[in-house]
């Protein structure tokens, strides 16, 4: 019902514009975009379950909707309350098939963190070991289903209304976005993976997984006992502050040129600042997103980078087509070479080295903007690594640390270009 409301209003819209003026056309629509995504904010807030996660994800890609809409479903990461507590202990034991008491010495019941499918619960293992029971909120995986197929129902339906916003690609990639996060198996192998992979660094922590306690609901991981990371960069000094945020920057270049396994949802929350004997050490936590890379995709991540750092146009259009851009609704791929100058353009705005003076929250804010009027589709990996970095760059821009950027990405940027 709120899906053909919403396509009548639009509708009527394309009849006004043909009517009105060019300015007066594009001031409704602005109106509409804004009033139709608060209705939608509204929707998901109401209904929670897939819809919200929908909604939580779909306020990611600016690239693919208007940015009244990206501005509204941003603010459902705050919209989500606790799932009663007899509830989750029902679920655990059912998944588990042991009773709370015969698995753990104390579950708590107020929850560390309330997401729109999951739930994270601290826990004590009877041998007195800390862990954390992340928990999918009862019955979730049904209602998200059916959500999705709504979803790709009415993205076909609605092609015509809305054929800028490009809904069966949006749909197609929210519903593998979901579907990952609802898969806690392949959230604890990636884990397992993290902790191979870093294995050889003493400034970053990974925690451990229960594999026994561990189902496709039920998670149990180590709990690591440290401070978030935004609590303690606000309190550090800088003499410690911007070691820690060289040690963030830099595993994440290794994510992404090194060994090719990356966490797609590095926000502050996620980061905590664990003490170690030669000083504070990074933990990362929640492997929901993550993404693996091969050698040659990595190395055409190192290669984009260099074409953009050399301004080398015509390359960058040849590697946008290796990593999988692609012309909307079967079109040439001449945008390529329009994406390729409006990523220029926007580099350009912050061409310096120093990362204390780049803002690349807004810079891709401002690309994913423009990006919609291009005839090129994004792929969803390249959009998942600039909302990385933007939010690392966020960091950076409130924290202001002296690093030398280069000497950081040049070492892995080599590394990928030479295996």
């Amino acid at each position: 019902a709120e899906a053909a409301r919403l396509a009548a209003r639009y509708r009527l819209h394309q009849t006004h514009a043909a009517i009105v003026g060019a300015e007066a056309a594009e001031e409704a629509l602005d109106a509409l975009h804004h009033s139709s995504a608060e209705r939608l904010f509204a929707l998901c807030v109401e209904l929670r379950g897939g819809i919200l996660k929908l909604g939580q994800l779909a306020s990611t890609r600016g690239d693919l909707l208007p940015s009244p809409y990206v501005r509204a479903l941003s603010r459902l990461q705050d919209q989500v309350p606790a799932v009663p507590t007899e509830l989750i202990r029902a679920h655990v034991e059912a998944s588990l098939g042991q009773t709370i008491a015969s698995v753990f010495a104390n579950f708590d019941d107020a929850p560390l963190a309330a997401a729109s499918i999951a739930q994270v619960h601290a826990a004590t293992l009877l041998d007195g070991r800390s862990v954390v029971v992340k928990v999918q909120v009862p019955g979730v995986a049904a209602l998200v289903e059916a959500d999705l197929a709504a979803l790709r129902v009415l993205s076909a339906a609605f092609r015509d209304v809305f054929p800028e916003l490009d809904l069966e690609t949006t749909a197609t990639e929210l519903t593998r976005s979901v579907r990952e996060e609802l898969d806690y198996g392949q959230e604890a192998r990636h884990v397992v993976a993290f902790q191979e992979r870093l294995a050889a660094r003493s400034d970053v922590v990974v925690p451990g997984v229960h594999p026994e306690l561990s189902t496709d609901t039920v998670l149990v991981l180590e709990r690591i006992h440290g401070e978030r990371l935004i609590d303690w960069l606000d309190r550090a000094e800088p003499a410690a502050r911007d070691p820690l945020l060289r040690t963030l920057l830099d595993v994440t270049c290794e994510q992404v040129l090194g060994h090719g396994l990356f966490h797609g949802d590095p926000h502050p929350g996620n980061f905590l600042v664990v003490d170690g004997a030669d000083g504070p050490r990074l933990a990362i936590l929640d492997f929901g997103s993550v993404r693996a890379w091969s050698p040659d995709v990595r190395r055409s991540y190192a290669e984009l980078a260099m074409a953009i750092l050399q301004g080398d146009l015509d390359k960058m259009t040849t590697l946008f087509t290796r990593l999988g851009f692609e012309a909307k609704h079967g079109g040439d791929v001449s945008g390529l070479h329009e994406l390729g100058e409006l990523v220029l353009s926007v580099f350009r705005q912050g061409t310096t080295m120093d990362l204390a003076d780049l803002d690349p929250e807004a810079q891709l804010q401002f690309a994913l903007s423009l990006a919609r009027r291009t005839p090129v589709r994004i792929p969803a990996d390249f959009v998942l690594l600039g909302r990385a970095f933007a939010a690392l760059g966020g960091l950076f821009m409130r924290y202001r640390p002296k690093l030398d950027l280069g000497a950081v990405l040049l070492p892995w940027l080599g590394r990928a270009l030479t295996t």
